[in-house]
């Protein structure tokens, strides 16, 4: 399937959520990973480098030592001219916001992977432990609050004494559960 449609399909269910009469505890969630599914269809999602039409398929093609990403129909146009034209220098959202990311990170803490969206694995925790999300969302602030690297024993340890300053009632075996799933790689 893609990109667009995925978006569409997930658009629909999104609308079809929002029409019910009566929404429930489980139609949030369903909308959070709608939100999170249109969310990625929307980051795959690629901007040609001449025209800046933005499609879910581009092609990366070489003429005359020139390469460049290109939507279809300035694919085509190239193709039948046998060069790629340069355009009047265009740079993609995509590469600024990269370019902003790499400036404003810090040393210790390199830009994190969003493979997985922030709701997404907030609801996952949720389901999981039975930690309310607001209290889901608390921990994961403190965990992203570490100035550095920690042991998985210290981690627990400072994250418990934070808990406890927070006066959030969390359970130990279920803050361990949820502090494993936060800290996993996504």
């Amino acid at each position: 399937m893609g990109d667009f449609r995925q978006i569409q399909k997930a658009a629909e269910g999104l609308i079809a959520l929002c029409e019910k009469e009566k929404l429930a505890r489980t139609d949030k969630e369903k909308m959070l990973l709608l939100h999170a599914d249109i969310f990625t269809g929307i980051e795959k999602l690629s901007e040609c480098e001449f025209c800046g039409a933005i499609s879910d398929v581009i092609a990366t093609i070489t003429l005359t030592a020139v390469t460049a990403k290109l939507c279809k129909a300035c694919g085509v146009k190239a193709l039948e001219a046998g060069k790629i034209q340069s355009p009047t220098k265009r740079v993609s959202r995509k590469q600024t916001r990269r370019a902003k990311i790499a400036k404003t990170a810090s040393p210790s803490k390199p830009p994190a992977k969003k493979s997985e969206n922030l709701a997404a694995l907030h609801v996952r925790v949720e389901e999981q432990t039975g930690i309310k999300k607001a209290d889901v969302k608390r921990l994961h602030k403190i965990l992203t609050d570490i100035a550095t690297p920690m042991n998985r024993e210290h981690t627990l340890t400072y994250v418990q004494r934070e808990v406890d300053i927070a006066k959030l009632k969390v359970e130990a075996d279920t803050l361990e559960k949820a502090v494993e799933i936060l800290m996993a790689p996504r």
